[in-house]
């Protein structure tokens, strides 16, 4: 018996007829929740040499020597950006066995520094920090910066074409959903974060996951990867799907701010990167963008009678969904309140460099969303 395997669907088809698209979307998402999408230089001519160029440019910067990537390490930004080491980031209080850039949208800062003690009346905004400008390697790798920003600017473009069409998928009222993704001011824009991943062969000994179960907190994941493998998606039945790498297509997922607009309708579904084993000739590369509304955005859940009939009926239906973990962990009616928890309590270190409780009483570590992955 074969594997099963995540739906394969075309962004030319996305482009040439819309409605079969969202109909492909609406299957894919109410069953399994993560799609390959193939056929995008199709569309986007540029995307085949942009992933090319970005791969390169990471594979790059990775070789550098550490001390060259840890000159913008990201205890150096109050907005949680540049470059961790092997096990700095934890998922449900385990260290991840990756190396990584974090990027975000390149703006300037607009909460000011130090922030006021827990209990005054501007504190309750500190999820506002999250804004801010990247860090670069400047010196030792300067393009890198051209690099990324071309690539996010082709990533951008899919994820607004897909949201639209996610939204359509769902209701008749397509714009509840994409609105909230739409910022009211230039100054706080969506803020769509990126990673560049490298995980190395665990030779050390070393025990963990490349990266542990999680469900994504933002709003829509377009995952690029290198040919290495161990991407798994937990199936809503429990077991655990390998995610085979598709050449210049993307891994598309629902994070739980769809799922929680959506109330329920398109779960966000579980996943998790296996260790590179030691006998690997090379280490995993990924690239993640993760498509989110700003941070100021308030989310309000769709009402049974705004979603389209059949998706009510057929989500009555179906059984509860197994996950590795905890549901709506990362769900807020504010958005960037549920940003700000899951970025400061994977990157504690940064967190209580910058913040900590005594400003902070929102952030940091929270054991109780951690549960034991299936």
């Amino acid at each position: 018996m074969s594997s099963p395997s995540l739906p394969v669907l075309s962004y030319a088809v996305a482009k040439a007829s819309p409605e079969q698209f969202a109909q492909q979307l609406q299957d894919s998402l109410s069953t399994v929740g993560f799609i390959y999408l193939d056929g995008i230089e199709s569309h986007l001519p540029g995307w085949r040499s942009a992933w090319d160029k970005a791969f390169a440019d990471a594979e790059r910067f990775f070789a550098l020597p550490q001390e060259e990537k840890e000159g913008m390490h990201i205890s150096q930004s109050r907005h949680f950006r540049g470059y961790s080491g092997v096990g700095s980031e934890t998922t449900q209080g385990k260290s991840d066995l990756r190396e990584q850039i974090d990027l975000g949208p390149d703006s300037l800062p607009i909460v000011d520094y130090p922030p006021p003690p827990v209990g005054t009346p501007s504190a309750s905004a500190i999820e506002l920090s999250l804004y801010g400008p990247n860090l670069y390697p400047t010196t030792s790798l300067p393009e890198l910066e051209t690099t990324i920003r071309d690539y996010r600017a082709l990533c951008e473009t899919l994820a607004n074409d897909l949201i639209r069409l996610i939204a359509a998928s769902l209701t008749p009222q397509p714009e509840l959903i994409v609105d909230a993704f739409t910022p009211s001011d230039a100054s706080r824009p969506p803020y769509s974060r990126m990673k560049i991943a490298r995980y190395p062969p665990v030779t050390d000994g070393r025990e963990g996951a490349g990266v542990g179960a999680h469900r994504d907190g933002g709003g829509l994941t377009l995952l690029a990867q290198d040919d290495t493998g161990g991407l798994q998606v937990q199936a809503w039945d429990g077991f655990w799907i390998n995610v085979t790498p598709r050449p210049y297509s993307l891994v598309i997922n629902v994070g739980q701010v769809v799922e929680n607009l959506s109330s329920g309708t398109y779960p966000s579904t579980t996943h998790r990167v296996l260790p590179t084993p030691p006998t690997a000739t090379k280490a995993r590369l990924s690239i993640p963008f993760f498509f989110c509304p700003p941070l100021d955005s308030v989310l309000t859940p769709l009402k049974p009678e705004q979603l389209h009939p059949e998706l009510v009926a057929a989500a009555q239906k179906r059984a509860e969904v197994v996950s590795a973990v905890v549901k709506g962990d990362l769900i807020e009616s504010v958005f960037g309140r549920a940003a700000w928890r899951g970025m400061t309590r994977s990157q504690e270190k940064t967190w209580r460099k910058w913040y900590g409780p005594e400003v902070d009483s929102l952030g940091g570590p929270d054991p109780k969303s951690w549960v034991a992955a299936a």
